[in-house]
């Protein structure tokens, strides 16, 4: 189910939300599974029946579960006893007492008819059980070295103590070492991630690329970072790649050329980081090319980030070539920007065609370009979509009409039939405008 999970995709807000559900959802199943595995015991009639416990447990597991992540990603469980009453109860007299640690449960093997990787299929045969065993991974939770590593892990060992571990043959071992890394944060920890992220393993790789992320702020920008970063670019992982970028550029070890060279990358991600590097640098010529990738995602991020960088828009530049782009999240972007940029007449004409686009994002996008239009232009049409269906588009012309309240009264007087608009929004700002 997590391999169909991660195929999802989403081509509105809306749709984006319901596969951050279907995330959410998942995970609620199986932190339920797991809390039912973890009671070895029936209760509760109905809500918790175990065919293979029926009996309750009043003496083992009046108790509540207590579920957390482990330092490996794992879910974990603790037994807490159910505290005595307020008000005693006749036939519970629970006594407290201190929890009690159960650590990771997984499912159990049971009896499949066929591959259990597998979904069943109707052969019209007599299915045969076959007992599965699972192979647990050398360092899973409960191994020795494990153990022994998240016992170091309460000295705040150094970073020498911890690189046995880092280089551990099992992947489960190299994951909590990271994460105890990243809590204890010793001398040297910065350079110790960033050599993780060559690790073979891939959820190695992206939790030594979280850590990093988390401890950005903290890390000191210095060679022994900077070139393992460097490095990492030429990793086949875009998850590195990408957190590399990150990494160079909030840490200010990137230089231009290599943001622009990561333009290039075949992942939408690390093209994403790449510009964010740029802009950092305040590299507003370097991207151009990037206006046309096939990406939204990226086009979307050229077009703010050239409103954020205040480049001025010339004649056939990347942020001309936005406004026109087939996509109208882009296009809503790019005339969004102009707002920062500057709106010149031949892309002030543009803005007020695009008002009667019909995506709403546009015409939002072309209400904020006539922000920075001249008032004659602007000032009359930003009225006329005081009256948009859209409350995202009369909450962006009421914004854009108050730049103009200094040199003409219509703007204010535009202002003022908004502030009984049925959006509540709307009426905020054209009341503060006024």
């Amino acid at each position: 189910m997590r391999t169909d999970i991660a195929a999802m995709g989403a081509r509105t807000p809306h749709e984006l939300m319901r596969c951050a559900e279907v995330t959410f959802i998942r995970d609620c199943a199986e932190m339920a599974a797991r809390s039912s595995l973890a009671r070895t015991e029936s209760r509760w009639g109905l809500y918790h029946e175990r065919v293979d416990i029926p009996e309750r447990d009043d003496a083992s597991w009046f108790h509540h579960l207590d579920l957390h992540k482990s330092p490996s990603g794992a879910m974990e469980f603790t037994a807490r006893p159910v505290a005595p009453y307020l008000v005693p109860i006749d036939e519970f007299t629970p006594v407290g007492g201190p929890s009690r640690h159960l650590g990771e449960v997984h499912p159990e093997q049971v009896a499949t008819a066929g591959d259990r990787d597998a979904a069943p299929l109707a052969t019209g045969g007599s299915p045969t059980a076959t007992a599965v065993t699972a192979a647990a991974e050398p360092g899973a939770a409960g191994s020795p070295r494990l153990l022994e590593l998240l016992a170091l892990a309460e000295n705040e060992p150094d970073l020498s103590a911890l690189r046995p571990y880092l280089s551990d043959p099992a992947p489960g071992v190299r994951r909590t070492a990271v994460s105890v890394l990243t809590e204890t944060v010793p001398a040297g920890t910065g350079p110790a991630l960033a050599a993780a992220l060559s690790d073979p393993d891939g959820e190695v790789r992206a939790a030594a690329a979280a850590s990093l992320r988390e401890l950005a702020e903290t890390l000191t920008p210095e060679p022994a970072l900077g070139e393992p970063l460097a490095e990492a670019l030429a990793r086949t992982d875009p998850v590195v790649r990408a957190a590399a970028l990150d990494l160079l550029r909030i840490l200010r070890l990137g230089h231009a050329d290599t943001f622009a060279a990561a333009l290039r990358d075949p992942d939408a991600t690390v093209r994403i980081e790449a510009v964010r590097g740029l802009v950092s640098l305040d590299a507003s010529e370097s991207l151009s090319p990037a206006a046309g990738d096939p990406s939204r995602e990226v086009r979307v991020a050229v077009a703010k980030a050239l409103g954020t960088l205040r480049a001025a828009p010339r004649t056939g530049g990347a942020l001309d070539r936005l406004t026109e782009d087939p996509d109208v999240l882009v296009r809503g972007a790019a005339l969004a920007a102009l707002a920062d940029t500057g709106c010149p007449d031949l892309l002030a004409a543009r803005a007020v065609t695009a008002l009667s686009d019909p995506a709403w994002q546009v015409r939002a996008g072309a209400a904020t370009a006539l922000s920075a239009a001249g008032s004659d232009r602007a000032v009359p049409v930003l009225a006329k979509a005081l009256a948009d269906r859209n409350a995202d588009v009369r909450k962006a012309a009421v914004l854009a009409l108050t730049r103009h309240t200094a040199t003409t009264e219509d703007a204010r007087t535009a202002l003022a039939t908004a502030t009984g608009d049925t959006d509540a929004d709307v009426r905020a700002y054209a009341t503060r405008a006024l």
